[in-house]
């Protein structure tokens, strides 16, 4: 029983740290970063040093959206463990398939409540 109120209120707390801290945003920053520096290797027309800059520009931009994802999990991934301490089998229950489904039930009616609750203000 303390586990599933444990997933419950860890689920709450890692989607309000993921709306928090954009994490959405600096993957779809990456993505299109990726995809921008990709197109660039495309173009013939652009000279040898206007791509290395652009390059390197894209290539910090890179490092530091995915240094700030690693960041964020690293994060996830500690209060997990933290919350590990607290009752020693949550990892077991957070890791197995029915852990994983009431995670994502969790996740997404908290989504839907929060969202009207929201459309309402």
């Amino acid at each position: 029983m303390i586990n599933q109120f444990l997933l419950i209120c860890s689920t709450i707390i890692i989607y309000e740290f993921i709306r928090y801290f954009k994490l959405i945003d600096i993957v779809q920053l990456n993505l299109a970063t990726s995809k921008k520096t990709l197109k660039l290797f495309k173009f013939k027309n652009v000279s040898d040093f206007r791509k290395e800059k652009s390059i390197l520009y894209y290539s910090k931009l890179l490092f530091i959206s995915s240094f700030k994802i690693f960041l964020l999990l690293i994060f996830i991934f500690v209060f997990i463990f933290i919350l590990n301490l607290l009752s020693n089998s949550f990892l077991n229950l957070a890791i197995s398939i029915l852990g994983m489904i009431e995670f994502a039930a969790v996740f997404i009616i908290y989504h839907l409540l929060r969202k009207k609750i929201y459309a309402k203000l």
